[in-house]
């Protein structure tokens, strides 16, 4: 009896624990729309793209040193998916802006490439 594979979880009985399992089973997709909420807010009100990073970065500390400190349950879930949503508002942006800086850098070189393969035929 003691094979994971044969362990069946009951479905919670109370009103909290179906809640808790809810927000469980939904904790990326609701990240994603905190996240996208958040965006939308910031393309709306146009606040310092700075204090709204600085504040992204303050928020996801103190939800994952809160979550990592309390005990299973849906203020857990709650915490985490707060987390997650900072850290995606976090991560876009810097892979936008270090994808722009990519697509730049090989631009320059694919435009010094050029130069220099047009500048030898021309000799």
């Amino acid at each position: 009896m003691d094979d994971p594979l044969l362990t069946i979880e009951a479905r919670p009985t109370t009103m909290m624990g179906r809640a808790h399992q809810w927000v469980r089973s939904r904790r990326i997709m609701l990240s994603g729309i905190l996240a996208l909420l958040e965006v939308v807010a910031f393309i709306v009100w146009r606040p310092s793209a700075i204090l709204l990073a600085t504040l992204a970065v303050v928020v996801l500390v103190l939800c994952v040193a809160l979550a990592t400190r309390i005990g299973p349950g849906i203020v857990r879930d709650l915490l985490w998916i707060g987390a997650i949503a900072q850290g995606i508002v976090v991560i876009i942006p810097l892979v936008v802006g270090l994808s722009l800086v990519a697509g730049l850098l090989v631009a320059v070189v694919l435009i010094v490439g050029l130069v220099a393969v047009a500048a030898r035929w021309r000799v």
